[in-house]
């Protein structure tokens, strides 16, 4: 995956200032917002997974106890738990300084978008999202990735448009190849009466 573009964007927003760049990565699950985040150095990285209640992200809390103190200028301290062993993982600390990614599937909230100083949508074909999906949770999930995950995730994408509000849309790659195109936010057109 190409992160050239990305860190170009990351760099113009402020990063290597020690200021705060809140950084947000969306995209469909097994997209690679995780791999795509990893790739800037330094980061603090904060998944949307490690707001997960059991049944649904808790987008709410992530806002309140890492996005709002981190704009406040605050550290941010939040209960963090472990989509891998589906544990709690305990507590975690972010520094408001310094470049801060959010990533997961609704990093690109309507309720969060406007936090970052860059957003980032990372794109994948459906076969290839989903086959990354059921080497990472098992067979085990092919279910719950048929008829739950992937059918709320086009709900989510279909409501609140997050690929409207991206920066950037980066396109993970088959396994030969990886393209980006700078795209700028949409903004609303208006049809003259």
């Amino acid at each position: 995956m190409d992160s050239r573009q990305m860190l170009d964007l990351v760099a113009a927003a402020g990063a290597g200032d020690d200021r705060l760049v809140l950084v947000g990565i969306g995209g469909h699950g097994g997209a690679g917002k995780t791999t795509l985040a990893r790739m800037v150095p330094g980061a603090q990285v904060v998944s949307t997974d490690e707001f997960w209640t059991g049944e649904g992200f808790d987008i709410e809390r992530l806002s309140r106890e890492v996005v709002t103190p981190l704009l406040a200028g605050t550290v941010a301290r939040f209960a963090s738990y472990d989509w891998a062993t589906r544990t709690a993982r305990g507590a975690r600390v972010i520094e408001p300084a310094g470049v801060v990614v959010v990533e997961g599937v609704f990093a690109l909230d309507h309720t969060l978008r406007d936090a970052y100083a860059v957003r980032i949508w990372v794109e994948a074909p459906h076969d290839v999202r989903f086959a990354r999906g059921l080497a990472r949770d098992g067979e085990g999930a092919r279910a719950t990735w048929v008829d739950v995950w992937m059918p709320n995730e086009a709900t989510y994408a279909e409501r609140d448009d997050p690929l409207s509000c991206a920066h950037l849309i980066v396109a993970a790659p088959r396994p030969s190849a990886s393209r980006c195109r700078r795209t700028p936010p949409r903004r609303p057109s208006f049809a003259a009466p």
